[in-house]
């Protein structure tokens, strides 16, 4: 347990000192865009965190690898400051209990009968990675078109875990609107990764494993009184009911 702990303060850890060296003042990242990115890996860092120590799920743990993997992006672009050296140490500890046996006490080696279909999951978490994306993408500003995208993506995410049908639509129709005016400020080369990103998130918005996480297969029936006298002696006597439906202690 004491090893789980590490390897997710690390992963936290890794995380916090990214913000500082993309969002400092010798980062090469715009102010706008180190913010977005920044902020979006923290976000999913807590929710991996949280998944794991928490939720023990597994997609939780290989999540974690890649949020302490995808800072080797800012290692290899941004100038070595201090925070920067906190960033690559804690982040390099955090893979080591990630991939090793740091997260094995704690997490499910097998996923539970319950769980949500693994699609609506992935669903989730790539609508939460946007600000990543997004951000990422454009190291030289973001516009309001790109913020607007993010909010929507991450409110869909939010509604879309409430099981409210509304926002499996608006995932479908809504995000890819929203995706294409936000890919027209992006050079042709480095537009392909967000754009084939949310054609992905499309095809997941459409499978049957997405629909099934936010409308059930079967709408629930309406109740039909049983007569009493069809009603099985053992739950007559529980209700303390007689067969023709009477109190027993009536006369």
């Amino acid at each position: 347990m004491i090893t789980s702990l590490l390897t997710t303060c690390a992963l936290l850890v890794s995380s916090l000192a990214a913000a500082l060296v993309l969002t400092g003042a010798d980062a090469t990242w715009n102010d706008g865009s180190g913010a977005m990115t920044a902020a979006g890996h923290l976000m999913l860092t807590s929710i991996a965190i949280v998944g794991a120590l928490i939720g023990a799920a597994r997609w939780a743990r290989w999540m974690g690898v890649g949020l302490a993997g995808i800072l080797a992006v800012p290692a290899i672009l941004q100038p070595i400051t201090a925070w920067w050296v906190v960033m690559v140490g804690s982040a390099g500890i955090a893979l080591a209990g990630l991939i090793g046996p740091g997260l094995r006490a704690v997490v499910r080696q097998r996923p539970p009968a319950g769980a949500p279909p693994v699609k609506a999951t992935a669903l989730v978490l790539g609508l939460l990675s946007a600000p990543i994306v997004v951000g990422a993408v454009q190291p030289d500003g973001v516009t309001m078109a790109d913020w607007a995208l993010v909010a929507t993506s991450v409110l869909l995410a939010v509604w879309y875990t409430r099981a409210h049908d509304a926002a499996l639509w608006g995932v479908r129709f809504g995000v890819p609107v929203l995706a294409a005016f936000a890919a027209l400020a992006v050079s042709w080369p480095t537009a392909l990764l967000p754009a084939g990103g949310f054609v992905v998130l499309s095809r997941l918005a459409w499978s049957t494993d997405a629909r099934i996480a936010v409308i059930p297969l079967a709408s629930p029936g309406r109740s039909v009184p049983i007569p009493a006298e069809l009603t099985p002696d053992e739950i007559r006597d529980a209700a303390g009911i007689d067969s023709r439906g009477r109190r027993k202690n009536q006369p």
